[in-house]
């Protein structure tokens, strides 16, 4: 392979009888990486085109460089699982036609620098954002991700303002509307010979995916959360409700979730007169207040502290009775004794 240049490892040629299936892929050595700029020209005009300034780290070249992409392309759709060594670039051109863009990270990591903040998408994570503002990206050695690409037109015809589009919507996998959209992305792969024979079943699928973009960007953007201190407090406090239980429950956690800095989001509830955690305590001690309400006299203080994420017992009980003005023993024992005069 040594005595190959650079430029034959660029694409691999599709070889699949399907239309609607896209495959693609780079293998290099330490000493064929070179030009880079020439290795990545075969981009141009292709659904990677909104990358430019592609450039794989000096530092990091003498490991070779891998990349390759599978998965299907249609109408503008691109959804490809993909496989890519450490890279740099800026992802968006400032034109119009440059797409949205799902980045689902299964392992390594990808950080996105915008006019918005920095994001960093690690495993079970996924960034969704507008590419027609520029970001600058570095992608880490030996990332693996699904990449979801549709025309920025559609998303922008169904939200309806271009504001929405202005803040990345990032989150966990595990929120129900990422579920939804990685079921629907496998339901494409499981339905790629019904789209290979069948025009208005790719239309049905571009406006589905269109549609969960639009909802999504919708719901966690609230039309400019840097500008709207309310809609960020409101916004993160979705977060925590839903996060609530994690241990790494945290403020860099929710600021990363809403697409804002953690300097805005503390400025947001310091506006409101109160503090992210302060919030986030308060509903775990709610949260354990309904647990002890339950479980009554089994209850077990160090369990319900542990469940909650406070540090230990101790820590628990003096919460408790700041919030609450008596331990929460001393709360079930009165309790019990109201319970039983009524």
């Amino acid at each position: 392979m040594s005595d190959q240049k650079p430029e034959d490892f660029a694409e691999a040629p599709l070889n699949s009888s399907r239309a609607t299936d896209f495959k693609t892929s780079m293998n290099l050595s330490a000493r064929q990486i070179g030009d880079t700029k020439r290795i990545f020209q075969e981009w141009e005009g292709g659904p990677f085109s909104h990358l430019k300034r592609v450039t794989i780290p000096y530092h990091l070249a003498s490991r070779g460089f891998k990349f390759s992409a599978n998965g299907h392309l249609f109408d503008s759709l691109l959804s490809v699982k993909v496989y890519c060594d450490s890279l740099t670039g800026i992802s968006g051109n400032d034109l119009d036609q440059d797409p949205i863009v799902a980045d689902l990270v299964t392992s390594g990591q990808i950080n996105f620098t915008g006019k918005t903040g920095t994001h960093s998408v690690t495993p079970g994570q996924i960034c969704i954002r507008d590419t027609k503002a520029s970001w600058e990206f570095f992608c880490a050695p030996a990332t693996r991700l699904r990449v979801v690409t549709i025309p920025r037109h559609l998303v922008l015809s169904r939200v309806g303002s271009p504001q929405i589009l202005g803040q990345a919507y990032t989150s966990d996998v595990s929120a129900p509307e990422v579920r939804f959209l990685v079921n629907f992305l496998e339901a494409i792969e499981k339905s790629s010979s019904d789209l290979d024979r069948s025009i208005s079943t790719q239309n049905i699928a571009l406006d589905a995916c269109a549609a969960l973009f639009s909802g999504m960007l919708s719901e966690r953007s609230e039309l400019g959360l840097q500008d709207h201190p309310n809609a960020t407090v409101n916004a993160a406090k979705n977060v925590i409700e839903r996060n609530i239980e994690r241990a790494d429950l945290s403020p860099a956690m929710v600021a990363q979730m809403i697409g804002v800095s953690v300097r805005t989001l503390h400025r947001s509830f310091s506006e409101s007169n109160d503090s992210l955690m302060a919030f986030a305590r308060r509903r775990r001690l709610q949260k354990a207040h309904g647990e002890l309400m339950r479980l009554g006299s089994t209850a077990s203080i160090s369990e319900i502290a542990a469940c909650w994420q406070f540090s230990d017992s101790s820590h628990f009980i003096r919460h408790f009775k700041s919030f609450y003005g008596t331990t929460p023993a001393a709360y079930l024992r009165n309790y019990g004794k109201a319970g039983s005069e009524n």
